[in-house]
């Protein structure tokens, strides 16, 4: 299909464009991408694979100063993707959208180890690129056959395959739900003997402050009033005194005043200072008289209630003895009792293992009920992937061969189930199916990867999707079936792919090529060009006839792209 077809198609979310800067060999480079199948080809030490290096950065990947070309302090990668309603809602909800229509990335890393990210020119920590990353692309490196070996790795195969996401994420959430009530069980066996001897321990403080039973600010407000009633016949005796010393006493303060008051009106209008001192006089009384008044209305209202003194004094008497009997103040008694009761009812939690026990029986049925839903939704999965990699094993060299996704219950379930995966296969018609970890061929294990690959691609959610020489171990007619595999998921997808096969670069909608040059005076460097037609029948021919291109060659590497 030619791009001009691709293009009239729907659009799709895809890598536009990569800039490199001082990156491994690349000194520069600019690159725009369109939809379709892309294959990058070059001969083998040109750098192929530091586009596939580049892109992993800025997905989220570690980063080596090794990375730093040589010479430079800093290198400095971006590149820019359409934006898809779902990636919009990802850049909205981490609050890093710019509102343009292509989504940017951007990634630095220098000599000293430091790096840095952006996503939209908003700096950002690698976790997100990475988060981001899983809705653009999906990449296969050349080594995946080695790590598809491996369980665990067959296991998320298929949970991405048969898209349970959602449903990992919930037996995951589940499983530390149980893990810790387990846990809180485990702790409160062990410690009960001790939990019921400091339970002991509290109760006797409990009891004597639930006797007490204290009030908030209670203590406080009894201390004052019984400081008040403890001193009522000092307050009588001197009350009465002040009245008598004022006002009553045959020499009295009053009598006094009123003597000087005598003396000085004789005399006062002689100079108005003295005028003066008669007034002060006049308001000394005045005070003298209020304070006898106020003195007298006092102890008219003071009546001592005895019964009521006798019940406060007791109640004084209560708080001091439970104070003492604790070592604390009488203040902290009621904060004392707030507290001793929330301990207390911890530890009888922790000693009533029914509670926990109950717990535990709850979470471990939310589990084992996720765990279902998950394995059903697994072995509905693999019912469909195991068919679908068997009709792509027969066109890879593999012809009568079959694929089976084996689940089994496992003994001890995990994080991610009760579910054990496990891929076995049978290469040829007749061959009874073995573990894949099994495989003798490397090339068997190879094709077969890529049959894996091809077919999660398929089903992929992303629009973009990296090959990087995942046709390691194939040839001849097979490596053609593996070109016309890509073109044909490059009809709804994205598809670059790192490849030294001239059967798959023939089949590819566009092509690069990666050149390496020497300088005199300076470190290697690495370019890719964009290959017209008629540079695209000499890569081909390049890669079919090696360093010599005879007519021949040519002629076969034209026939070859006429039948893409």
């Amino acid at each position: 299909m030619e791009y001009d077809a691709l293009d009239s198609l729907d659009p799709i979310e895809m890598l536009t464009s990569l800039n490199i800067r001082n990156f491994v060999l690349v000194e520069k480079l600019e690159l725009d991408f369109k939809r379709g199948f892309t294959a990058l080809t070059g001969e083998t030490g040109a750098g192929k694979s530091i586009l596939i290096d580049a892109l992993q950065l800025l997905f989220g990947a570690r980063s080596d100063i090794e990375f730093v070309r040589q010479g430079c302090e800093k290198s400095d990668l971006s590149a820019s993707f359409t934006v898809s309603p779902e990636i919009r809602k990802w850049l909205q909800d981490n609050d890093v959208d710019n509102e343009e229509p292509e989504l940017l990335l951007r990634r630095t890393l220098d000599t000293h180890g430091r790096s840095k990210a952006w996503i939209n020119g908003y700096p950002v920590p690698l976790s997100q690129l990475k988060d981001l990353s899983s809705l653009l692309v999906v990449v296969h490196g050349q080594h995946a056959h080695q790590s598809l070996i491996r369980k665990g790795a067959q296991m998320e195969i298929l949970d991405s395959y048969a898209k349970l996401g959602s449903e990992v994420s919930e037996v995951r959430k589940i499983w530390k739900e149980l893990s810790d009530a387990r846990e809180k069980l485990r702790k409160a066996k062990e410690e009960s003997a001790l939990n019921q001897e400091k339970l002991k321990q509290l109760q006797w403080l409990l009891e004597d402050l639930n006797d007490l039973n204290p009030k908030k600010g209670e203590w406080e407000k009894i201390n004052e009033e019984h400081t008040r009633m403890s001193r009522w016949s000092e307050i009588l005796e001197s009350c009465g005194k002040v009245r008598q010393l004022l006002t009553e006493d045959d020499v009295s303060a009053v009598g006094i005043i009123d003597s000087a008051i005598s003396n000085l009106e004789n005399v006062s209008d002689v100079d108005p200072k003295l005028e003066a001192l008669l007034n002060n006089l006049n308001d000394a009384r005045e005070i003298a008289v209020s304070v006898s008044d106020g003195a007298e209305h006092y102890l008219s209202k003071l009546d001592f209630d005895e019964e009521g003194f006798a019940t406060l004094d007791e109640r004084i008497g209560e708080y001091l003895r439970v104070a003492n009997r604790h070592r604390l103040e009488p203040e902290e008694l009621f904060g004392k009792l707030q507290e001793v009761r929330q301990e207390a009812e911890n530890l009888k939690e922790l000693g009533d293992l029914t509670i926990l026990e109950e717990r535990l029986k709850e979470v471990q049925g939310r589990y084992d009920q996720a765990a279902q839903t998950l394995s059903d939704g697994r072995k509905k999965g693999a019912q469909t992937m195991q068919k679908l990699i068997t009709k792509a094993m027969q066109s890879l060299a593999l012809e009568g061969g079959s694929f089976e996704i084996k689940i089994d219950e496992t003994e001890h379930p995990t994080s991610t189930g009760k579910d054990s995966c496990e891929f076995l296969v049978a290469g040829h018609a007749g061959a009874s199916r073995r573990p894949l970890s099994k495989v003798a061929s490397g090339g068997e294990l190879a094709r077969i990867s890529l049959a894996v690959a091809v077919t999660d691609t398929a089903t992929a959610a992303v629009d973009t999707l990296i090959f990087d020489e995942v046709d390691t171990g194939v040839g001849g007619a097979v490596a053609e079936t593996v070109g016309r595999l890509l073109a044909e998921v490059g009809k709804n997808q994205q598809v670059l792919c790192v490849t030294h096969l001239a059967q798959v670069a023939s089949c590819a909608n566009n092509q690069m090529k990666i050149v390496k040059s020497a300088g005199k005076d300076s470190a290697p460097v690495s370019s890719v060009t964009p290959l017209n037609d008629e540079e695209r029948v000499a890569e081909i021919a390049r890669m079919l006839g090696g360093i010599k291109l005879t007519e021949k060659t040519m002629e076969h590497a034209r026939e070859m792209l006429s039948r893409t």
